[in-house]
């Protein structure tokens, strides 16, 4: 077979491979977007998006994502990741802690990045970026996600901030109402999204936090990853602090 006949095979072949995501991504998009402006049917919490315990010299953490950083499943923020998160994290500092939360439940990597410059990332001690949930989804391109995580990083680690930590995919809360073939499609893309997410934290030198499957967004399993998530934050900052005493 000549190059040019090869090219072409590859060509055909790659786009079969797509087909699916290209069909299925608008319709399955459509369909997540309906469902999270559900009010009735989704719970998410009120009042200010920030947990503040209250304490010396506070760490400033930011909480950046989609549904699950957003508290999907909960009516407070203290029972969402944000509480949870600056609760263990206290435990292990003994500082005050400020957990703020700037997610909303339709947000992708490619809407997050857009909406960047609108936020206020200057001044907190680390970052978590907690996304791939909608992005899993709408069965969004490996290439698109590849190339707008990799914007976020880079743009989240040029910050004052001391570290930034990216998760994995969280759970995928809507799966259960979707048809056997949509879940294996939606769980095969969520698998694939962090592979890429493993490559970018890798090239980037960024800490990647392995989120634990959950079959429910409860209080429950926002501890669990509040647990998880917490105890990288506060290894980051302990290094911190021991490196600006030294320097002292």
């Amino acid at each position: 077979m000549d190059a040019p006949e090869h090219q072409r095979c590859r060509s055909v072949s790659h786009r079969l491979r797509r087909w699916p995501h290209t069909v299925l991504g608008p319709l399955f998009w459509g369909w997540f977007k309906a469902r999270t402006h559900e009010q009735c049917e989704w719970r998410y919490p009120t009042g200010p998006a920030e947990i503040n315990i209250a304490g010396t010299c506070p760490a400033r953490i930011l909480v950046i994502g989609d549904g699950p950083a957003a508290g999907c499943g909960v009516r407070s923020h203290q029972l969402g990741i944000a509480g949870h998160l600056g609760r263990h994290l206290f435990s292990h500092i003994q500082r005050g802690v400020v957990v703020t939360v700037a997610a909303q439940p339709a947000a992708s990597a490619r809407s997050t990045r857009k909406c960047l410059g609108d936020l206020d990332i200057e001044g907190y001690d680390s970052i978590v970026l907690m996304l791939a949930t909608t992005d899993a989804f709408c069965l969004t391109s490996r290439r698109s996600w590849r190339r707008n995580m990799t914007g976020l990083v880079h743009a989240l680690k040029s910050t004052k901030a001391s570290s930034v930590f990216v998760t994995t995919t969280a759970s995928v809360h809507l799966a259960r109402r979707l048809t056997p073939f949509a879940r294996r499609m939606t769980g095969r893309h969520a698998r694939a999204l962090n592979v890429e997410t493993s490559r970018i934290c890798a090239q980037t030198n960024t800490p990647l936090i392995q989120l634990d499957a959950a079959s429910d967004l409860t209080s429950r399993t926002y501890a669990k990853w509040g647990r998880r998530i917490g105890t990288h934050v506060a290894r980051s900052l302990q290094k911190g602090d021991a490196a600006t005493a030294f320097q002292t």
